[in-house]
């Protein structure tokens, strides 16, 4: 017990040690790693709390800084009440320290469950694409049974969400904290110390965890790893001397010199990036990184809009103002030689969507400016017009200049780069607590090549959902014919999505709004990466799921999930809450939905979602996996296509399903061609309308 002064790297305890000692941070920092990563830990905070007394620590603990830590005995949880005991004028440092710490913990947590996750599903996919690789190289490709048994790694207990807003809640607010709360009782300081402690010692498990995972598939792929590359470069080599490289130097001089940005802003975010570039590890969570990252993201969007408003008149800009508007790309140092040759091929050949449905950003920013659709929603679920009327009202501009604003082209270009570009982009890379909008070779968890998102796999995607669900973009708009004596015709208008590709490599989409406005005709904004690491097919399923949701949501208004006027979310939601007194689910099926809705944390959106995706992708293909009413209502609302419906007719799961389907369908056909024989009587042409009606009804 008492003082120890350490100088910068010199370990306090190395992973072999024994734990009989807690030490409080008193000056400098502390770094608690392991080769997968590591936190740091400074002034106030507790080392060995979140460690077992008595076993070995988890960790080595090393001075990052020249260091003080003031040292105590530990043999058991008592004497960590002691030692807080024992130091209660600082107690509320310790406290505030503690929540700083287990964020700090959750988010190593966080970076190396993403890493092995990444690992996992990147080698299953290098797998599938060393097999074409193989095939295009006219050999036979070798098997690799233990990576086709490999499992993702599980998802950890105890890491609630309702813990990581706490703990957010506790650093975000820590000043106030500290002194009104903190500051009343050292018990209330220890009971937040313990909490904090026990929260991180399951983190560091889970660490441990997850660490010895990626150790056991870093053994098992060796092998694989060596002759996939090998393999890829034998390919590359083939297809040398076909396709000239176009050599980019310099690449952040001229991308700002284009966007004719201040000299003091092109300096200093020039400075920026030579510190990201110097970072030792760009994945901190340290104030420091956190801080840097913010700054050059704050920068980025501001040369992102100039350089779009200059594109506006220039319709052929440097390859490298290409890469930048379409991947984030900014500097070949940070993206590497090889992905920048790879980027540039990309920039120059792209090919956008002849119908304008799948769009880049720079496209979706230029609908927004020439006024072609309007600014999307904030985080706050305001669109552009509620905005301004809350402007109006908190007092922060005047109702003339509501007026102004409202066709302001640059206001409007401003509010959906503020908020959509900003926050999609982010939302959309996937890991929160590390992103950044420039491209880094740090982001590249799958080849490029296999990870470009075109408008064509897009399309295909969508078709093939929309083979099996059809109705799926249908909206119901009521028309009039006088002439015919016909004062309300209900007809189903397609209406097909937005997909927005974000300029990033990233692993997440966002079904971002269903509607523009209050028009239910207009088309749904969905987002995700243009370079995305996950599967494709699976993504476009679970955002269609999600938009069958919300597009119910907005239909039905305050009576979603009100089971006594039918819809697909009311009788999802009834069947859900009330599941364990159905007697048409079986106890084995009671249980799959009780964990169902723990996984989801009963949030009923994401229980449907995951059943709607196994209903497009094994329920349509004849593998039975919904129980008997989840499959009833998910076929109700998103009914199959008529071939299909037939195909699936001697199935006894669907059979009943079908027959009541196609009874309702021909009664809604007999009214439509006793409604055409009328106007024929007439000696009148009848409307397409009516006409098309008819054919997506037999559909």
């Amino acid at each position: 017990m008492g003082i120890k002064e350490l100088k910068k790297g010199d370990v306090l305890h190395s992973s072999s040690d024994s734990v009989k000692e807690l030490e409080i941070v008193l000056k400098g920092a502390i770094r608690a790693s392991n080769p997968y990563g590591g936190m740091v830990l400074k002034t106030g905070c507790l080392i060995g709390g979140a460690e077992k007394a008595e076993d070995t620590y988890s960790f080595t603990y090393e001075a990052e800084t020249d260091a003080t830590v003031y040292s105590y005995d530990y043999s058991s949880i008592d004497d960590i009440v002691k030692v807080i005991k024992l130091n209660q004028k600082i107690a509320p440092v310790l406290a505030s320290s503690s929540a700083k710490a287990a964020i700090d913990a959750y988010s190593w947590y966080e970076k190396v469950r993403a890493d092995s996750i990444n690992s996992y599903k990147g080698v299953k996919r290098d797998l599938e694409d060393y097999r074409g690789l193989k095939t295009e190289l006219g050999e036979k490709p070798e098997e690799y049974p233990e990576i086709e048994s490999l499992m993702e790694p599980s998802e950890a207990d105890g890491l609630e969400e309702w813990r990581l807003d706490y703990l957010g809640s506790l650093v975000e607010n820590d000043a106030s904290i500290r002194k009104s709360f903190y500051s009343l009782n050292i018990g209330i300081c220890t009971g937040v110390i313990l909490h904090n402690s026990d929260f991180m010692k399951t983190i560091f498990e889970e660490i441990i965890r997850i660490s010895r995972y990626k150790e056991y598939l870093n053994e098992v792929t060796s092998a694989f790893k060596m002759d996939y590359k090998y393999a890829m470069a034998q390919l590359q080599s083939s297809e040398d001397g076909e396709e000239g490289v176009h050599e980019i130097k310099d690449a952040l001089h001229l991308i700002l010199g284009y966007s004719e940005a201040p000299a003091s802003t092109a300096q200093a975010f020039t400075g920026l990036i030579d510190e990201y570039i110097k970072s030792p590890d760009k994945t901190e969570t340290t104030d420091e990184m956190r801080k840097l990252r913010k700054e050059i993201s704050r920068i980025f969007y501001d040369i992102y809009y100039a350089i779009f408003m200059k594109t506006l008149e220039d319709k052929n800009p440097p390859l490298e103002v290409k890469m930048f508007l379409l991947f984030g790309f900014m500097d070949e140092r940070l993206a590497g030689e090889e992905n920048t040759n790879i980027l540039a091929g990309f920039a120059r050949n792209w090919r956008g969507d002849p119908t304008g449905h799948v769009v880049t950003i720079r496209d979706w920013l230029r609908y927004v400016y020439e006024m072609k659709v309007n600014p999307s929603k904030n985080e706050f679920d305001s669109d552009y017009i509620e905005f301004l009327r809350e402007q109006v009202q908190g007092g922060y501009i005047t109702k003339e200049q509501e007026a102004s604003y409202r066709n302001d082209r640059n206001k409007r270009l401003r509010f959906e780069i503020e908020n959509f570009f900003t926050m999609g982009n982010r939302l959309t890379f996937g890991r929160v607590t590390t992103f950044i909008p420039v491209f880094t070779d740090d982001a590249v968890v799958r080849p490029l090549r296999t990870a470009l998102i075109t408008p064509e796999k897009i399309k295909n995607s969508l078709d093939a959902i929309r083979e099996i669900d059809f109705s799926l973009f249908y909206r119901d708009a009521v028309t009039a014919f006088e002439k015919l004596e016909i004062n309300q015709f209900v007809e189903s208008r397609e209406v097909l999505p937005f997909v927005i590709l974000m300029p990033n490599m990233g692993s997440r989409t966002s079904m971002w709004q269903e509607i523009d406005g209050k028009r239910r005709d207009t088309p749904a904004r969905m987002m995700m990466s243009i370079l995305f690491t996950e599967d494709l097919d699976e993504a476009m399923v679970k955002l269609c799921g999600e938009f069958r949701w919300e597009m119910c949501r907005r239909v039905q208004g305050v009576h979603w999930n009100d089971v006594t006027d039918p819809s697909l979310t009311s009788e999802y939601c009834d069947y859900l809450q009330f599941y364990k007194k159905n007697h048409d689910i079986s106890p084995e099926n009671r249980e799959k939905i009780k964990l169902s809705l723990q996984k989801s944390r009963n949030n009923y959106r994401n229980v449907f979602v995951s059943d709607y995706i196994i209903y497009i992708r094994n329920e349509a293909v004849g593998s039975a996996r919904l129980n008997k009413v989840a499959r009833g209502i998910v076929f109700r609302y998103c009914p199959f296509r008529t071939a299909k419906r037939e195909s699936m007719k001697a199935n006894p799961l669907y059979a009943d399903l079908i027959e009541k389907y196609n009874i309702k369908l021909a009664g809604k056909v007999r009214l439509i061609q006793v409604m055409m024989q009328k106007i024929k009587k007439m000696e009148e042409e009848v409307p397409e309308v009516i006409t098309k009606q008819l054919e997506y009804l037999q559909s």
